[in-house]
């Protein structure tokens, strides 16, 4: 049996992702943005998969969020290519 590509979200969830994220790029926001982030990743967290939180943990293991590094001789040409 295959998986479905889709989840099922509470309307109520998207309003609130919604709402969160206004708030954390409002100027006059009580909190800093990182607080909505937070909020934001939990709220999300428990619509994922184990597959896809696995998936989450071996992302930021490998830093994939970093942009990859060009190692640079001393001329300035790249060494990696």
């Amino acid at each position: 049996m295959t998986q479905s590509e889709y989840s099922m979200v509470f309307h109520e969830d998207i309003l609130e992702l919604a709402k969160l994220c206004h708030a954390a790029l409002a100027q006059d926001s009580p909190e800093v943005p990182t607080h909505y982030l937070n909020q934001i990743l939990n709220l999300t967290w428990g619509y994922l998969s184990r597959s896809q939180r696995d998936e989450i943990e071996k992302y930021l293991a490998e830093k994939e969020y970093l942009p990859p590094v060009t190692l640079l001789a001393n001329d300035g040409t790249a060494l990696n290519k």
